[in-house]
């Protein structure tokens, strides 16, 4: 699975990539990237060791943003 987190104006598009499935979401600070991962993750119907294994890609993103998100996913490896 690949995560892709890119700065558009001044919202973060996060897309999530599953095989063929795509889905994208948008939010206005890094911290939203935890509600979006919680409706990907009840959409998908999926284990949250799917996305420990996931791959996270930056595009234009500040590096508070990039800390945060990544902060985010090694708190759910707990």
């Amino acid at each position: 699975m690949k995560i892709i987190i890119s700065q558009r104006d001044k919202k973060l598009l996060i897309t999530f990539q599953q095989g063929d499935a795509v889905d994208s979401y948008y939010v206005d600070k890094a911290d939203g990237f935890l509600d979006v991962l919680d409706r990907f993750i009840k959409k998908r119907k999926m284990n949250l060791t799917l996305l420990k294994k996931s791959q996270l890609k930056f595009e234009n993103v500040g590096l508070l943003t990039e800390r945060v998100i990544r902060a985010i996913m090694l708190g759910l490896g707990f």
